[in-house]
């Protein structure tokens, strides 16, 4: 590990500092320029640069031009590989300056386009044959084979390189892409699913002020003649009032209908309309069986908005066993009603969820979530050991929780219950 992380610590500091990596290779090349060219020649016919003027110009030109390696490496390979053409065409001991012009060949490879990468080939093609007809001492026609060999697997392995680095870069901006359009998509999915929460809340606010307007009207009405039927219509304003901004408290701040508008909508659904989500289950080749405990009946004290929450998570658990679990698949759905709390559990024995290959399924289990963390209940969904999924929620609510809903709300909430 150590030895990766200094490997990456490398390449950062010369992705960053490409100027200085330039000037270490250039002073590299003239130690080796001049080092690999001032030992005894075995070719008598050969001379020593280093011993003369010409010489050593001529080894300075085969690494100096690599301080601008990345801002013109096609001159750059020019410059140098001519540099070496000459120097052996002149009867000079080249000694390592191939391997530096081998470089050059490389580094056009790796940065220019096609058509310069071509051309770099073809002018040190024309040079070595121009080399070779001048019959310079030690260059026969096998080394002129072999210098073109060479070469051509330097421009080769630079554009390999080349295309790689934009095979990678065109990868990692796709996978940016990607993962740009999925944050994307879930925010879209999260937003929609806070809309239809919004949506549906209308149902169970709308249902509560009914009630209310009706209780009011008939208390007005005998308030004089029968007090203690007055006194009851009261009462059920209170409890319904409380229910009301128990759900509100819950959902202020948290839900926004940005276009204001109402349509007609059917009665929100809760626990009676469970059944029906099963008897539909079933209908659709998926044995399901349905246990509530502790259901007496539509008297139940439970906010309308905690049966709408369990009946979403139970019909969203169940659609994605309906979705996913496979052929054979069969689920079982069981809610139970404890003091405060309604309890979902909700499991399958198919294939599960993929979330990988499906993320529309991921997208549902963070809706449930959000529903069910409007009443700071808790969520879990995951594979089962034995094989299918399973859906295990908490969701408590008292209904006596409302006071300090009207402290939040306001004196608007005085003036409206007045």
């Amino acid at each position: 590990m150590d030895a990766v992380a200094t490997g990456t610590r490398w390449k950062r500091a010369a992705a960053e500092h490409p100027a200085v990596v330039d000037a270490a290779w250039t002073t590299l090349f003239l130690v080796v320029a001049f080092v690999s060219t001032s030992g005894s020649p075995t070719n008598r016919d050969v001379v020593e640069p280093t011993s003369e003027a010409l010489g050593t110009l001529l080894l300075l030109g085969t690494a100096v031009p690599y301080f601008v390696r990345r801002k013109a490496p096609f001159a750059v390979f020019v410059l140098a590989s001519s540099a070496v053409l000459v120097l052996s065409g002149l009867g000079y001991f080249e000694g390592a300056t191939p391997i530096i012009a081998l470089f050059g060949a490389f580094t056009v490879g790796a940065r220019c386009t096609l058509r310069w990468v071509v051309g770099g080939y073809v002018f040190v093609v024309v040079g070595l044959v121009t080399l070779y007809l001048s019959d310079p001492p030690g260059f026969d026609f096998g080394g002129l084979v072999a210098n073109v060999g060479t070469f051509a697997a330097a421009f080769l392995l630079g554009w390999a390189q080349q295309s790689r680095a934009a095979r990678l870069e065109a990868f990692e901006q796709r996978t940016e892409a990607v993962a740009r359009e999925q944050a994307e998509e879930a925010r879209r999915a999260l937003a929609d699913e806070r809309l239809r929460i919004a949506q549906e809340l209308h149902d169970v606010v709308a249902h509560s002020m009914g009630v209310i307007a009706v209780q009011a009207g008939a208390g007005m009405h005998v308030i004089d003649t029968d007090p203690a039927e007055a006194k009851r219509s009261l009462e059920a304003i209170s409890s319904t009032s409380r229910s009301t901004l128990t759900e509100i408290r819950r959902l202020l701040g948290v839900l926004r209908d940005d276009e204001g508008t109402a349509t007609a909508r059917n009665p929100a659904p809760g626990l009676a309309d469970l059944s029906a989500l099963a008897a539909d289950l079933n209908d659709a080749g998926v044995p399901t069986q349905l246990r509530i405990d502790g259901h007496d009946g539509p008297d139940d004290d439970i906010p309308k908005g905690v049966e709408l929450t369990t009946y979403r998570v139970v019909q969203e658990a169940l659609t994605n066993v309906l979705k996913h679990g496979g052929p054979g698949a069969t689920a079982r759905a069981v809610v139970a009603l404890v003091p405060g709390a309604v309890e979902i559990d909700v499991t399958d024995d198919g294939r599960g969820i993929d979330l990988a290959a499906d993320p529309d399924a991921g997208h549902g289990l963070m809706g449930m979530r959000e529903r069910v963390a409007v009443y700071g209940g808790t969520l879990d969904a995951r594979p089962q050991a034995a094989g299918g999924f399973r859906v295990h929620a908490r969701l408590p609510f008292d209904p006596e929780a409302a006071d300090d809903a009207v402290a939040l709300l306001g004196p608007s909430v005085d003036e409206a219950t007045r």
